[in-house]
């Protein structure tokens, strides 16, 4: 069981690189278990904030955190960083769900690299967001972004 468990594993990643190595740069994640992949990505800095955002038909998807350095941030309803799933709804992880504290909201951004030479960025992601009445929940998993250009503003 284990060995298929593995196999499978290995297979989903070079899966998920494959994709992004054909699409290069890009953008994608699953959606509550479902393929989400952007047509249209970008990252700004701005005031030492990294955003970086990706949308297509179905949806928007947008992280920001308060550093431009390679590290790991995480996404807590009381931290600064922070990422938005909007469709027809705006869930994020600024809002926690209600009824019991097993559902606060939660996630983390990992900036793997930060190209300066090309002005891109590349790193994974994961989260968990509610809208603003706690009741509906999105979970945004697999979260990958590369070589996403990066508009620096003054």
């Amino acid at each position: 069981m284990k060995k298929i468990f593995l196999f499978v594993i290995i297979i989903t990643l070079s899966n998920c690189s494959e994709d992004l190595t054909n699409n290069t740069p890009g953008f994608e994640a699953s959606v509550d278990g479902k393929d989400w992949v952007a047509q249209s990505y970008n990252a700004i800095v701005q005031n030492n904030q990294l955003s970086i955002s990706g949308n297509n038909q179905f949806g928007t998807i947008s992280m920001v955190i308060d550093s431009i350095d390679i590290n790991s941030f995480e996404l807590r309803s009381w931290s600064d960083d922070f990422a938005v799933f909007q469709d027809t709804i705006y869930y994020s992880t600024k809002n926690d769900g209600v009824g019991s504290i097993a559902f606060l909201s939660a996630g983390r951004i990992d900036i793997n690299e930060i190209n300066y030479d090309e002005s891109s960025v590349s790193g994974h992601f994961y989260f968990e967001c509610y809208d603003n009445t706690g009741l509906h929940v999105k979970n945004i998993s697999e979260g990958v972004f590369y070589r996403v250009p990066i508009n620096i503003q003054d």
